[in-house]
């Protein structure tokens, strides 16, 4: 049997048995929805879209886990068996299974989204750091919005008169928007993979503009 939570940023799933082990994956790192508080980017990156919720990914990480369960009998133990181990869920995504130290003969304790439906797979950092710094745009609107703050911040003009008023340049939204704007054009041309990640058309069309 295997169970999974979310605990900050991270989903734990515990692997019960015989050979009891803790998977963890980052959703800083493997969602969009949490990308935003990530303090740094990585070489090369996999996000959920933000369509696909916390539930659905506990589901899976359980699934995960059952699997890992299953080929831990199967090889009476060896951790060796599961490093580098792809599965596919019933989803018809698949995830990864390796160690933080990535040692072949180390003890599993980590395992990561790779590709399906509703996944941007193989992300460079570039476009990480731009689907990161969009998503950190969202935050700061969603902070403004819990402070009673009712501006337009989405209107290309409302956003450029909000930046012209005085201290106008120091909002936390257009900090964001400013830092998103490098972000994105270092990223790539094709921001059809970004809008997807975040469905925010109108935020990544504000950003480009």
């Amino acid at each position: 049997m295997a169970t999974a939570t979310i605990t900050g940023n991270v989903v734990n799933v515990d692997v019960e048995g015989t050979w009891p082990l803790r998977l963890g994956m980052s959703l800083q790192r493997h969602s969009y929805r949490h990308c935003g508080s990530s303090p740094a980017a990585v070489a090369l990156n996999s996000l959920f879209h933000s369509s696909v919720a916390d539930a659905t990914i506990l589901a899976e990480a359980v699934e995960v886990g059952e699997f890992v369960e299953g080929l831990l009998r199967k090889s009476s133990g060896r951790w060796a068996d599961l490093f580098g181990k792809d599965l596919t869920v019933r989803s018809g995504r698949t995830y990864l299974v390796d160690n933080s130290a990535l040692n072949p003969n180390g003890s599993p304790n980590h395992f990561f989204i790779t590709g399906g439906a509703g996944v941007w797979a193989r992300i460079s950092q570039a476009d990480y750091l731009a689907a990161r710094d969009l998503r950190r745009v969202e935050d700061e609107i969603s902070a403004r919005r819990l402070r009673g703050d009712t501006y337009d911040y989405v209107d290309p003009k409302a956003l450029h008169a909000k930046s012209q008023e005085p201290g106008g340049a120091d909002n936390p939204v257009v900090r964001a928007v400013n830092a998103a704007r490098v972000s994105l054009a270092a990223g790539s041309r094709d921001q059809a993979a970004l809008i997807a990640a975040s469905g925010r058309a109108d935020l990544v069309a504000l950003v480009r503009g």
